[in-house]
């Protein structure tokens, strides 16, 4: 049998509540189709809070502390073993369409940064290999950043007669608003599109594919082009807001974020002076713009879904929706003003820590049903490669999810893992998440924090020093070390006896 195709559709930045299956004023029907052929996961996590590391762990299968890109601003070597490699050495046919972020984007020399990224002449000529892609179609930043028109997205914005500087690197990372960007010529279409062409290349090939769509939306800024712009209202969206007390029992550093000292009680969480990046410095917006800020976030992932729709009536007409496998997920959240915060990072809410997750199996048993199995990006290089056919490489780290995918009362593991180390000194975070409870542990530090998710979701109680959850804190402890103790999974065999 030839083995079934993989269709991997990642957006940036998307909070587990913004799909219309886990809210309603959410208009995503097309990833509704998804979810009818297949399970929702209401408990997918990522690895880590920030891009790079979770989307090196998903190109790797292997944790932040395994393959050291640990925040933003650090690039994996080019040389480091990745799940599409192996697949690609197995007779797939493996493509990049979109966002990357395997190396850094501000500095200056990477792949992913200036000058780089703007060589019209290089993309005009190169679409790949890159780490273990076959087939790539690039492009770095988000929305109407500057660096959002570059690599073949940005050649093909030129081709089509736009001029860039019209439409990108005007305003700042917090820009809301209706973008004068014309539709047709969006980043989601354009990754749409790539995506189809790349379908198209592996059919006339014959070769089973493994294709990772990587939408840039809705990550800040939030600006979008119309419709999208005007379908959601002020009064229909949600208004996050920080809740009285609810810093009170956490480490220091959540109250420094929201009172604005960012990180005074922590000199380790800065890097050359500055606090460590990720958290959004919008505190304390009026409600009217918090609201606006939705309706265009909300916007961005409507957008997203209707060209996601584009690409799953391609596979209906090419004929091989039914031999694809499809999963949709995100690499981290958005806090989004929940608790004063904004965008991601340290405090570790499940707003950023939770993912919406999708999986259209063509052998799935129970389509249209939701599960509360645990699933960790982590577990997607392993599960690819299952699905392929493939030994998993000695040392991934992630389990294979396959039976899950198939049957939502299959549940593979009893805890997933969140690791976060924002800067280069010795401050580490991890969380250890089971079905009920969430740990929060720190490196060298004597606080951390427990919460009891089934009683408290939104995390406002800190549970670490309550004397009647001593037990339990101990018995999380023990459960965290015995994880650490599991994560590196597949082992080389033994040939010999002594």
């Amino acid at each position: 049998m030839k083995p079934k195709n993989i269709l991997f559709i990642t957006s940036d930045q998307q909070r587990w509540d913004a799909v219309s299956f886990q809210n309603p004023i959410v208009k995503t029907p097309n990833l509704e189709r998804i979810a009818k052929k297949g399970i929702v996961f209401n408990r997918g996590y990522t690895c880590s809070p920030v891009c790079t590391p979770a989307r090196t762990s998903l190109l790797t299968g292997h944790y932040p502390s395994k393959h050291g890109c640990n925040t933003i601003g650090t690039s994996l070597p080019e040389d480091y073993p990745t799940i599409p490699a192996k697949l690609s050495e197995h007779g797939y046919f493996t493509g990049l369409i979109g966002k990357a972020h395997f190396m850094s984007c501000l500095t200056p020399g990477s792949f992913e940064a200036g000058p780089n990224i703007y060589d019209r002449d290089f993309f005009r000529e190169w679409n790949g290999p890159y780490f273990g892609f076959d087939y790539v179609r690039f492009v770095t930043g988000h929305s109407s950043e500057k660096h959002a028109a570059s690599g073949h997205y940005g050649l093909w914005l030129e081709e089509k007669g736009i001029d860039t500087n019209n439409y990108f690197g005007k305003g700042t990372p917090h820009d809301v608003g209706t973008w004068a960007l014309p539709e047709e010529v969006s980043n989601s279409k354009w990754t749409a599109d790539e995506t189809m062409e790349a379908i198209n290349m592996a059919k006339q090939k014959e070769d089973p594919f493994f294709l990772w769509a990587s939408f840039q939306d809705p990550h800040n800024p939030f600006v979008v082009p119309e419709p999208w712009a005007s379908m959601y209202k002020k009064e229909e969206v949600p208004c996050y807001d920080l809740q009285e007390g609810e810093m009170e029992n956490k480490p220091s550093f959540y109250q420094d974020l929201v009172d604005g000292t960012m990180y005074e009680n922590e000199p380790e969480l800065h890097v050359n002076g500055m606090p460590a990046p990720c958290i959004g410095e919008l505190p304390f917006l009026e409600d009217e713009k918090k609201r606006e800020m939705m309706t265009k976030y909300y916007g961005m992932v409507s957008q997203m879904d209707h060209h996601i729709g584009r690409i799953l009536d391609h596979l209906e007409k090419t004929g091989l929706i039914d031999d694809t496998v499809i999963v949709f997920t995100s690499d981290h959240g958005d806090y989004m003003g929940n608790h004063g915060l904004w965008y991601k990072g340290l405090p570790a809410y499940e707003d950023i820590q939770k993912v919406p997750f999708i999986v259209s199996h063509p052998d799935c048993k129970t389509p249209g049903d939701r599960s509360e199995s645990l699933q960790s990006l982590i577990d997607l290089g392993n599960t690819f490669m299952n699905i392929a056919g493939i030994d998993p490489d000695p040392g991934i780290q992630g389990i294979n999810q396959e039976e899950a995918w198939k049957n939502c009362d299959t549940e593979k593991r009893d805890w997933v893992m969140v690791e976060f180390r924002p800067t280069e000194s010795s401050f580490m975070q991890k969380t250890f998440i089971v079905q009920q409870y969430k740990l929060v542990v720190y490196h060298n530090r004597t606080y951390g924090e427990l919460y009891d998710l089934k009683q408290d979701h939104e995390q406002l109680n800190n549970l670490w020093d309550k004397e009647e959850m001593q037990s339990i804190k101990t018995q999380l402890l023990q459960a965290l070390a015995s994880a650490e103790m599991e994560k590196d999974g597949v082992l080389r065999a033994r040939t010999a006896i002594s």
